[in-house]
């Protein structure tokens, strides 16, 4: 049996606690940041709790802030003195169908227990996050990206149906092909529209834990060799079965270091010797792993860095399921610098100047408020029928994952950084992943929100128009390339 991972990228705190439910991301930011404690929590196990809850809810005049780990930063997942509805009793795999490729689950099932389940039977799913407390509700709810979304979309792209419970009570069963309009609603609509009970995902046959790929991987001094490179690898991953870069930014006697590389990941012959080394190289990442969190502080943080030199030098060969979980089971991000992320969805033409003038706008912010000790900046490709509604669904992830001091990144240096971030995005066109800090401006947040700006596009004729509307006017530049069916 293929075993979940047994240990987690924060060992500092957990999301399965009473304590938790008064906390989002944000305390990976901020560790001393104070909880926001709800009144009242339903655990719902079925879709009839869930809606009694709502309906009670309703009846009360109650808001209901709908979550499951609080993955959020973005002020989505707390109701202060309010009433929460957590998924984590939702948690049971309902059925697998082996000849469908399909899978139905409740929506608070965590992704990585689901599929070392599968893999028994040597099923998997397409995209899943690198994150080992993800659920499939929670996923959903944001969109999903992996490794391997040039090649299989986002998550959501391989949600065949779900049933949610809408704020009425009522009880919807919706797909692409039936009740369109709700199912695209809910999906990437960050738990505002209703409260998922069950998804239909869907699958592939694949041996996660023993097919090895082959890493080429490049390695850079120069950023912009760095991005002329990982923007030619994204335009074009060729027949890279996964793929994911990453540039870092250190701080060291107050000069600026980088460093860069970019892994693609290619089938090769299986060999013994190819499976060895991948073990011997991941048991060693992995034992980085287990140890952080757990130790004195110097050796904690000693052991991050050693960490980090193993995810500039990934590994030549590695598992799929390694390649999928690769930093998270690396590093703790409750070890060393506290940690924010902040992450934008570029059209693959928009790539290389967005993430100049936004790599610049951080390094101008901490010169001017020393807020952050780092910048690090992950990069993966995206086509996704989801997002097809724009450029054909081609886009980019560009993860800024930044260690802050919290005294120096203060509230008003926040706001004004996430404001740039946003003004940037909608200047080019480029969406956010709305887990991330974000304006909280309506009509602002409104462009950016993939959610928002796909369902504007849908209620026009004409697709392009909508996109213009969604970014000022801006003619958007055309590339072709085939959208992946939707599985």
């Amino acid at each position: 049996m293929a075993q979940p991972y047994k240990f987690t990228s924060h060992e500092a705190f957990s999301h399965d606690s009473l304590d938790s439910l008064g906390y989002d991301w944000e305390r990976v930011a901020n560790p001393a940041i104070a909880p926001k404690y709800p009144w009242k929590i339903y655990l719902p196990r079925s879709t009839a709790d869930i809606v009694q809850a709502v309906c009670e809810c309703r009846d009360l005049n109650q808001k209901l802030i709908v979550r499951s780990k609080g993955h959020s930063s973005n002020d989505l997942v707390l109701a202060e003195r309010g009433t929460i509805l957590c998924t984590e009793k939702l948690d049971q795999i309902v059925a697998v169908d082996d000849s469908g490729l399909s899978v139905t689950v409740q929506s608070g099932v965590v992704l990585a227990e689901l599929d070392s389940y599968l893999a028994e039977r040597g099923l998997g799913l397409p995209i899943i996050g690198d994150h080992n407390h993800i659920t499939a509700g929670g996923f959903a709810s944001v969109g999903g990206i992996s490794p391997a979304s040039h090649r299989h979309g986002m998550f959501i792209d391989n949600v065949r149906s779900l049933e949610y419970v809408n704020a009425g009570g009522e009880v919807i069963r919706c797909n692409r092909d039936e009740r369109p309009d709700e199912f695209y609603r809910v999906l990437c609509g960050c738990g505002q529209h209703g409260v998922v009970a069950t998804l239909t995902l869907g699958l592939v046959r694949v041996d996660k834990f023993g097919h090895i790929l082959r890493n080429e991987r490049k390695l850079f001094k120069d950023v912009r060799r760095f991005i002329d490179e990982s923007e030619r690898r994204i335009q074009d991953p060729g027949d890279a079965f996964m793929e994911r870069g990453v540039w870092l930014d250190y701080l060291v006697m107050n000069r600026s270091i980088g460093a860069g590389q970019f892994s693609s990941y290619y089938e090769t012959p299986q060999s013994r010797w190819k499976s060895l080394r991948n073990r011997a190289s991941y048991r060693y990442l992995h034992g980085l792993g287990e140890m952080a969190g757990r130790l004195p502080t110097g050796l904690d943080v000693a052991v991050k860095y050693l960490g980090m030199v193993g995810v500039m030098f990934s590994p030549s060969y590695a598992s799929i399921k390694n390649v999928e979980g690769f930093t998270d089971r690396i590093l703790d991000s409750s070890v060393g610098d506290p940690t924010r992320m902040f992450i934008v969805l570029a059209p693959v033409e928009e790539y290389a100047g967005l993430f100049s003038r936004l790599y610049e706008l951080f390094r101008a912010v901490r010169a001017e408020s020393g807020c952050f000790t780092f910048i690090s900046i992950y990069v993966k490709a995206i086509r996704s029928a989801y997002l097809s509604f724009r450029n054909e669904g081609r886009f980019s992830e560009l993860m800024f994952y930044c260690g802050v001091r919290p005294e120096k990144l203060t509230g008003a240096v926040l706001e004004e950084l996430v404001s740039k971030i946003d003004d940037a995005c909608i200047e080019v066109g480029a969406l956010r992943y709305m887990h991330s800090k974000t304006v909280s401006d309506a009509e602002r947040r409104r462009q950016i929100d993939p959610n928002a700006v796909r369902a504007a596009a849908s209620r026009t004729p004409d697709v392009e128009s909508a996109a213009k509307t969604a970014t000022g006017g801006r003619k958007r530049k055309d590339r072709s390339g085939a959208v992946p069916e939707t599985r």
